[in-house]
């Protein structure tokens, strides 16, 4: 559980509890921000910020993405920026060369609130060694971005996530006799799928079937990392191991199975993310292949939180790591415009919507993991709880191994993806696909190693 022992953070001197008045109620700020599901989420924290400070925060979300994106490019290029914006998490990303407040030495200065962060939250917004030697070999990085420092942060992370989650359909569970659970393992997962299918007719499984590494990526090298260990699971990405082996054929058997079983939502390889998501909380497909974030989208889409449960993607019954645990990592930062007419107030509301009293507020509305130490879970919604409870605040070998998990967007494993899809429409079996995937991995090796 993501229970951690840090005494409350942040604290009135710096701001960040907000319980001394800063005399500014004719302050009003302006954030801008593209997550139309965590809206509920800045709104409950603004209205508890004005109420102990007097300033008042406007939040606007525009979409899509892209459109967003456009915005915040335009205006950094007019000079029109809003006093603070939510962009996606990363070292200097939506700093617009120099836009961005500084945030290092407000956070040095205020050791509780710099402490209060989940440690692999803040790090994955810091500046490292590594940005700095990437962007100095990029022709297309700006001379300001090269000039930075390692340790310089321009935003703060506002939440935490991971991929290898699976949402449950508890009103349908339910409905064919059965408990709203998380499964012990795999097997007792497809059985549960077998038996609300029996009663049902309700496919058991929908995920994006047509996004490239969403199977294999958010679900397919986890599973195999806990059922074969580190060294065979290093094996299988080095392709010193082979799909093919008995060890690592379930990646496509369970597929194959899923599928002649009828558990698998027919279309679903044509469905993007948000349609299979859509499909999931509409009723028409017992378990969804997620992340942390997928929650929120769910609830967005009209899905009642009663009726969604959550666990990480369950183990083989023989797996070597079954309790294996994924470290979160950032995916939204907060940053506050450089020069803005109301820097200050527009910093110390960072300040309160990342201190333990914010967060709980913007998790429980926006349905979204803290990315700060949060003492007492229990005060998150049940949902988040069981979300946090697969998450490890400490490094773990999976976490530091990301380049080995990672190889799976190479070229071979979109080999993989195209099969996958044509197992489950029933045009290949999994033999076939394993023995496709195994030639094409060691094309790809012989290549390397020219």
């Amino acid at each position: 559980m993501l229970v951690l022992t840090m005494a409350v953070i942040l604290t009135a001197c710096g701001g960040n509890n907000g319980d001394s008045s800063t005399g500014s109620s004719d302050v009003k700020l302006t954030m801008w921000h593209w997550k139309v599901a965590f809206d509920p989420g800045f709104k409950a924290v603004a209205d508890a910020f004005k109420a102990k400070t007097g300033i008042t925060v406007v939040t606007q979300a525009f979409t899509p993405d892209d459109a967003y994106r456009q915005k915040l490019t335009g205006a950094a290029s007019a000079g029109d920026m809003p006093d603070l914006y939510a962009y996606w998490a990363g070292p200097l990303e939506g700093a617009f060369d120099g836009k961005a407040l500084e945030m290092g030495p407000e956070l040095e200065k205020d050791a509780e609130w710099k402490n209060g962060f989940l440690p692999s939250a803040l790090q994955g917004v810091t500046v490292s060694q590594a940005n700095l030697d990437t962007w100095a070999a990029d022709e297309k990085s700006s001379d300001w971005k090269k000039e930075r420092k390692v340790g310089q942060i321009y935003g703060v992370p506002l939440d935490v996530g991971a991929f290898y989650t699976i949402y449950g359909n508890a009103k349908l569970l339910k409905e064919a006799g059965l408990e709203a659970k998380a499964p012990a393992t795999i097997e007792d997962w497809i059985d549960t799928m077998n038996k609300v299918k029996e009663k049902s007719d309700v496919p058991g499984l929908v995920f994006s079937a047509k996004t490239f590494t969403l199977y294999e990526n958010w679900f397919m090298n986890f599973v195999d990392y806990m059922k074969n260990g580190e060294e065979s699971f290093t094996n299988f990405m080095n392709h010193d191991e082979k799909l093919s082996d008995p060890n690592h054929i379930h990646a496509i058997k369970i597929i194959e199975d899923l599928a002649k079983s009828g558990n698998i939502l027919p279309g679903s390889v044509s469905l993007d993310i948000d349609p299979a998501d859509q499909a999931f909380a509409q009723g028409k497909a017992t378990y969804d292949i997620g992340g942390t974030f997928t929650y929120a989208s769910l609830v967005a889409m009209g899905m009642n939180p009663d009726d969604i449960i959550s666990f990480r993607v369950p183990a083989y019954a023989d797996s070597k790591v079954p309790d294996a645990k994924v470290t979160p990592f950032p995916l939204v930062q907060m940053v506050v415009t450089q020069g803005g007419k109301h820097q200050k107030e527009a910093l110390e509301f960072v300040k309160y919507l990342t201190s333990e009293e914010g967060q709980i507020l913007y998790a429980n509305g926006a349905f979204d993991l803290p990315a700060v130490k949060i003492n007492d879970t229990s005060k998150l919604n049940g949902s988040l709880q069981a979300m946090a409870g697969s998450l490890s605040s400490e490094s773990n070998w999976w976490s530091e191994n990301s380049a080995i998990s990672g190889k799976i967007g190479q070229p071979e494993w979109q080999t993989f993806h195209a099969d996958m899809q044509k197992v489950i429409l029933g045009n290949m079996t999994a033999a076939e696909a394993a023995e496709d995937f195994d030639k094409a991995a060691a094309a790809e090796k012989a290549k390397a190693q020219k």
